[in-house]
């Protein structure tokens, strides 16, 4: 799987207006729950004037908190949330073993043709696929497809230490075990769908990297 590329930084940059939208959103949330609006019978107009005050103040900490909590975690912490393994974690580790045979657009003669046989270890995979996504990765197809792995994997971290905070701010503020609950199923919900979405997204990049040097042209498959 790629990783320090020069299209890293920027990719990054473009995912962070998305990210602090997460974090923001998670923030208002949460302080809702804990303060019992959502199971309180305040007033509309309470209720709507109190959301827009905390909107406010979370809409402003939050990208501060999303840039601090996305950078305490590093890339392999990060691989291994998202993949739930601490081993060969990435999917470029099983890429010619497993993703590349599991793909219709992939023509393993043509691929084995161009590349010769295929690596047969975790790491000697990753490193050759990482090599063919160093050449491919100024297509429009693999950028796209980097984007939305890089997305959901921060995303998925991010929610797993949001949840963590949370939990453990709500247990020493002695919130009732409810909201408590409330809380850490909603974020659970979360992060399994961010975590699924990260795995299958960083699946079809490595098979789009693959399909792309397996094709005539060199780029026209999606």
């Amino acid at each position: 799987m790629a990783k320090n590329t020069a299209g890293f930084p920027s990719l990054k940059a473009e995912n962070s207006k998305a990210i602090w939208l997460l974090v923001s959103a998670d923030m208002i949330a949460i302080a809702l729950v804990l303060t019992g609006f959502v199971f309180t019978q305040a007033s509309l107009s309470e209720l709507v004037q109190s959301t827009f005050v905390r909107g406010l103040f979370f809409a402003a900490i939050g990208p501060l908190v999303a840039v601090f909590l996305n950078d305490l975690l590093p890339s392999n912490a990060k691989d291994s949330i998202v993949f739930w393994r601490l081993k060969d974690t990435l999917p470029g580790h099983r890429a010619f073993s497993e993703y590349a045979e599991s793909d219709p657009r992939i023509d393993l003669a043509d691929l084995k043709q161009k590349i010769g046989e295929f690596p047969q270890s975790p790491r000697d995979q990753n490193s050759y696929w990482y090599r063919l996504f160093q050449k491919n990765q100024s297509n429009v197809i693999i950028i796209d497809s980097h984007k939305r792995f890089l997305l959901f994997r921060d995303s998925s971290s991010l929610t797993l230490l949001i949840l963590a905070i949370a939990w453990i701010a709500s247990a020493l503020a002695r919130a009732p075990f409810s909201l408590q609950a409330t809380i850490v199923v909603g974020l659970m919900v979360q992060f399994l769908w961010l975590a699924t979405s990260a795995r299958n997204t960083g699946i079809r990049l490595v098979q789009n990297v693959l399909a792309l040097e397996a094709s005539d042209d060199g780029g026209e498959k999606k």
